[in-house]
């Protein structure tokens, strides 16, 4: 790998996580410090870069002049050299470089394959040129990854949480003339250090079928971002996985769901969902919950065709579907669908949660989606499989932050 390669790796890895701190918010000076050092250092390299560039431009155009110990070994590849590209440039050359991993496997020999991201373990990194395809995935096929806290975290390690919660704060009167000190009202601190653990799958797919795909982000968005937005959501929502069922060692015992406090329970398990329930729990958290710009209601898609079936006596729905998201709106604010939550008819379960879910809980993203293809195992059949890995950890916030409608035992 030539140096030029390095550091253009090194500096797509500097500026994935700097992208998701910026999303994620600064909690205290000191993140936005690392912030501004990342950037920093990503100008250091492009400066670098282009030097290294401005260097080798000039030995092509003078090989004469170039140094015998820098000359290029007999029978080695060239080092392929080329100014900076567009960012639409850069996305063809790794879709095409991603295309090629998935019919040959990794090969660092392959040209085309120059640009991909390689870890230790032998797994690739989605580049952040596709974050695009893995967040829209997530926000349709489990939008709750997208609502917590979020941090990225490139190596997986753990990751301090800080979250403040100020609701409780209150002021006091300071007469004219009085000279007592005014009393001190600091903001309650939430801190959580989590740890992640790994979720891994396999997609298998024909080799003719590779050939004849439109692109990359196709098989990004439909298929491997569809499991991994899954998995996350029922890792988040219950703490464990979707395929064994089995609990997350560094995740909240019950997840969000068996963490959240109730905030109104149901009549009768007869009378199903009303408007007044969900009234009721939008209207048991406090205000600065209510009115965040991430509040919401989340449920199952039971409660959702539930809910959405429901008419007055002119046959006219209850509720609004919002025809920019297709989202389900109650009092002005969207019902998020989770698959992993209790249907609506499920007696003594959470089946609505309400709230600011970025207060609530926390998602430590341990290094993105990584993938390692095979290339061996199904050439029989003329197939080929990709083990996508993804590195998870959660932790619990602010409580009552995000409230419950329980139903009721019958």
């Amino acid at each position: 790998m030539n140096k030029i390669l390095e550091l253009r790796t090194k500096r797509s890895q500097i500026l994935s996580t700097a992208q998701a701190a910026l999303l994620a918010g600064f909690s205290n000076s000191e993140e936005k410090d690392k912030y501004e050092q990342m950037m920093a250092e990503v100008d250091v390299i492009d400066r670098d870069i282009a030097a290294l560039e401005k260097i080798e431009r000039f030995f092509q155009e003078n090989p004469s002049a170039r140094p015998v110990s820098a000359q290029p070994l007999p029978g080695a590849a060239p080092a392929v050299i080329t100014r900076d590209q567009s960012p639409e440039q850069r996305t063809a050359a790794l879709s095409a470089a991603f295309r090629s991993l998935f019919r040959h496997g990794y090969n660092p020999q392959r040209e085309e394959q120059r640009d991909l991201t390689v870890n230790a373990d032998g797994t690739i990194t989605v580049p952040q040129e596709f974050d695009g395809q893995w967040t829209q995935a997530q926000r349709v096929y489990g939008p709750i990854g997208a609502l917590v806290k979020q941090a990225y975290q490139p190596n997986g390690a753990p990751r301090k949480f800080v979250v403040s919660d100020d609701t409780t704060a209150t002021m006091t009167l300071l007469p004219e003339t009085s000279n007592a000190a005014p009393l001190a009202a600091d903001p309650v601190l939430q801190s959580k250090i989590p740890s992640t653990d790994t979720l891994v799958t396999m997609v298998r797919y024909s080799i003719q079928e590779l050939e004849d795909a439109k692109s990359l982000n196709q098989f990004l968005s439909e298929i491997a971002g569809l499991r991994v937005a899954r998995a996350v959501e029922y890792a988040l929502t219950l703490g464990k996985d979707n395929g064994s069922n089995t609990a997350l060692p560094n995740s909240p015992v019950g997840g969000l769901l068996g963490n959240v406090p109730t905030g109104a329970t149901t009549t009768s398990l007869a009378a199903g969902i009303g408007f007044s329930d969900l009234e009721a729990l939008a209207f048991s958290v406090d205000q600065a919950y209510f009115a965040a710009p991430n509040s919401g209601f989340m449920a199952s898609p039971s409660v959702f065709k539930y809910l959405a079936s429901q008419k007055d006596s002119t046959s006219r729905p209850y509720y609004n579907i919002d025809p920019s998201t297709g989202l389900l709106q109650i009092l002005g604010k969207p019902l998020y669908i989770n698959n992993a939550m209790p249907v609506y008819n499920a007696a003594l379960s959470p089946v609505v949660l309400f709230g600011d879910f970025g207060r609530a809980y926390a998602y430590l993203n341990g290094g993105g989606v990584r993938i390692q293809v095979l290339t061996e195992r199904f050439i029989d059949v003329n197939e080929a499989a990709a083990v996508i890995h993804h590195r998870i950890g959660a932790a619990t916030l602010v409580s009552g932050a995000v409230k419950a409608l329980v139903t009721a035992a019958s």
